[in-house]
């Protein structure tokens, strides 16, 4: 179960101490995880502020600060990422209770609620230009949702699930070991991890921010535009849409070209994409608590089993 206490008001406001004085906050929303706490909340009247906080159990106090380094590295750079706010003494981590935390300043605008070709264009685009940049980004960080982690997942979830669900997933893991001991020479570097709607902000049509690093890491390019395109590019049955996908593809390709060693590989990350976070949302279902809500498992295992039979090729 999740080691993270419920915070309130008075909780947060005792938090933000750490940093130059931002007001009493009011909680938004929180979602807490096994391993990692979101909430979001505002400060001031009338003019709000918005922020976002993000709590990790100790032993990833260095996946934070990797997170923190590659934020301030696409902000050099002139990416459209939020800033991670440094504490009165400087530092980019601090703390919550016992766990380490960022703090993000969120941007006014909105987050999209529903996809289209333009939002897929521009998400595509932020990402090439993302992954472009990052040849001078040096640090690494291993990916904390790998396979290694996939078979303790599935271990902790399998009384849980159907004998079909089961097996499908170790067919998955399978097919994803295949893939590693394969060895292909794809494309790698720091990723955000994911790129869901409360992490994008709009500002009359056009994409202002990004925010939520979390989840980034040093991996393969292809993960990130894998679950860019299974979270932005399908329709309401799971299955990808061609407009959206060659609107998001193209507009990556355009800033980092694909290689043909990716295009081989296309469908395995794709899956294996889905299948990451079917067994996340699996794992919120089934062992986190305190949530304010979770999201359904069933959507990923639906676009799991649409991505085993059909796929959108990458564009060369």
């Amino acid at each position: 179960m999740s080691s993270f206490p419920a915070p309130d008001n008075h909780v947060i406001s005792h938090f933000l101490e750490q940093y130059p004085h931002l007001g009493d906050a009011c909680i938004d929303a929180t979602y807490i995880a096994k391993n990692h706490m979101t909430c979001r909340f505002h400060c001031g009247q009338p003019q709000r502020a918005h922020y976002l906080m993000v709590a990790a159990v100790p032993g990833a106090k260095e996946r934070l600060l990797f997170s923190a380094a590659l934020v301030e590295h696409l902000i050099s750079v002139g990416q459209r990422v939020t800033p991670v706010i440094r504490t009165i003494s400087g530092n980019s981590l601090a703390w919550y209770h016992d766990n380490p935390a960022l703090l993000f300043h969120i941007p006014e605008g909105s987050s999209p609620q529903h996809q289209s070709a333009d939002i897929c264009r521009q998400i595509g685009d932020f990402l090439g230009e993302m992954h472009a940049s990052s040849a001078h980004f040096a640090a690494s960080y291993n990916n904390p949702r790998s396979l290694l982690w996939l078979n303790f997942a599935s271990k902790e979830l399998a009384p849980h699930l159907s004998i079909g669900d089961l097996s499908l997933l170790e067919e998955q893991l399978n097919r994803f070991k295949r893939t590693i001991d394969a060895r292909p020479n794809l494309p790698s570097g720091p990723l955000i991890g994911s790129l869901f709607s409360d992490q994008l902000f709009f500002s009359e049509g056009q994409l202002s921010a990004v925010t939520g690093f979390y989840f980034s890491c040093t991996d393969w390019f292809l993960l990130d535009v894998a679950q860019a395109v299974n979270e932005w590019c399908c329709d309401p049955h799971g299955e990808l849409d061609k407009h959206l996908c060659s609107a998001l593809l193209n507009a990556y390709a355009a800033k980092r070209p694909f290689n043909h060693t990716e295009s081989q590989y296309w469908q395995d990350i794709l899956c294996f994409s889905a299948t990451r976070f079917w067994v996340s949302r699996l794992l919120s279902k089934y062992t986190s608590e305190g949530s304010s809500s979770h999201k359904d498992p069933e959507e990923y295992l639906q676009k799991l089993e649409r991505r085993l039979m059909s796929y959108y090729p990458l564009p060369l």
